[in-house]
């Protein structure tokens, strides 16, 4: 009997331990941990409504400034910090470039706020990687957005809308659409 429960028990840990933590954008603005402290996760629902994961390719965009981005930095910035010098911001040469997600945490503090920090990998082997201020940068244009923005979504919906009055398609398959479309367009 010993047996069969430590066997069930290790069984259970090794699914809770491989299990895959998600943070949506609603989530990291309640949370609370202490000042140090960062907390992991694999996959992370953000404002765009779209789900962004460990492993993905994103576009890196345009500098929000002329010649340098103001959400992406070389390196992990706790070097950076260490050594006294503020962080590196990448300059305009990195635009139309694609970085791997490594690593994804929230950061920051309940005074600062807690933000979503993606760790990108660096252009080359041997490159530093890149660290963003995930939703800054999307609202900025730094990141180009996997998912839909507000009017895309408002265009989509009246799209569909005209389809379900020409008979091209179901009202269960747009209320289905406008459920899902909702989401994007009612965000403030």
């Amino acid at each position: 009997m010993k047996k069969i429960t430590l066997g069930l028990l290790f069984i259970l840990s090794s699914f809770v331990l491989n299990a895959q933590k998600t943070i949506t954008y609603e989530e990291m603005k309640t949370i609370s941990k202490g000042m140090f402290e960062s907390i992991d996760c694999d996959n992370y629902v953000a404002k765009d409504a779209h789900t962004y994961k460990v492993g993905d390719t994103i576009k890196i965009g345009r500098p929000s400034s002329n010649k340098s981005f103001a959400f992406i930095t070389v390196g992990s910035g706790v070097a950076s910090s260490m050594s006294g010098k503020g962080p590196e911001y990448v300059d305009a040469s990195y635009s139309g470039n694609n970085t791997i997600i490594k690593s994804m945490y929230v950061g920051g503090s309940k005074k600062s706020g807690y933000k979503m920090y993606v760790i990108g990998k660096g252009r080359c082997g041997l490159c530093p990687n890149n660290t963003i201020d995930f939703e800054e940068a999307i609202a900025t244009g730094e990141i180009q957005s996997a998912g839909m923005t507000r009017e895309q979504a408002i265009a989509k919906l009246k799209e569909a809308k005209d389809l379900v009055d020409l008979g091209m398609m179901t009202k269960e398959d747009f209320e289905k659409l406008k459920a899902e479309l909702s989401k994007i367009i009612m965000q403030k």
